[in-house]
């Protein structure tokens, strides 16, 4: 067999080693969903403080992408109706130094003097109602009902009450995490209460 011969079949080799080493990198083992089953050596999920018949717990669920979201969810029952609510907030992961991992989370549930697993009230201020139908009728003893002079106090005839300042969103919040297998074992930073967690993978069959 002469040289010109022998050109094509490496050529058919190195073509085969190149298809090979293209394969696409597998997916990081933290993507996925992830139930809290720890925090601060307590047992999660666990029932309502305030309702032992309200199951509340915390997931974590991450995309392909590396977003996602903390969902803070409730199980319970209200006047003979099962419900399922729950409270999420956007997440992003920082995977750079896998197995350890940071997560930033939008806005902190489990901020101190928050209530997590209660909707937040936001105080709008303005002026009480007292649940009476409004009938178009003024009752202010200033108002003459005559249209307004020049010089006239409007000020003093209709103070303005102003509202008071909503209340702002929670701040943000990241976790420190380490993974092992199917364990997510975190630290929230900078949290003196809530701070330890542990998080296992849910698969398709577990029930959550």
């Amino acid at each position: 067999m002469d040289q010109r011969s022998k050109i094509p079949g490496l050529a058919l080799l190195a073509l085969s080693f190149t298809q090979c080493t293209g394969r696409e990198p597998a997916p990081d083992p933290i993507i996925g969903d992830w139930r809290a089953i720890q925090v601060d050596g307590e047992k999660h999920p666990h029932s309502h403080p305030y309702d032992a018949q309200t199951l509340v717990g915390e997931q974590l669920r991450i995309g392909d992408d590396l977003a996602g979201e903390l969902a803070l969810y409730q199980q319970g029952e209200y006047n003979g109706l099962e419900y399922d609510a729950e409270r999420v907030s956007d997440l992003v992961v920082d995977a750079s130094e896998a197995p350890k991992y940071r997560i930033e989370v939008a806005h902190d549930f489990f901020e101190v003097g928050q209530e997590p697993y209660e909707p937040p009230y936001y105080d709008v201020g303005g002026y009480d109602d007292t649940g009476d139908a409004d009938t178009g009728a003024d009752t202010g003893t200033d108002d003459t009902g005559a249209p307004a002079e020049e010089g006239d106090d409007l000020a003093g005839l209709r103070p303005l009450k102003l509202p008071s300042a909503p209340e702002l969103a929670p701040g943000s919040t990241a976790f420190a995490c380490t993974l092992e297998r199917d364990t997510l074992t975190c630290d929230r930073e900078d949290a003196d209460q809530l701070k330890h967690w542990v998080f296992t993978r849910i698969r398709p069959e577990d029930e959550v």
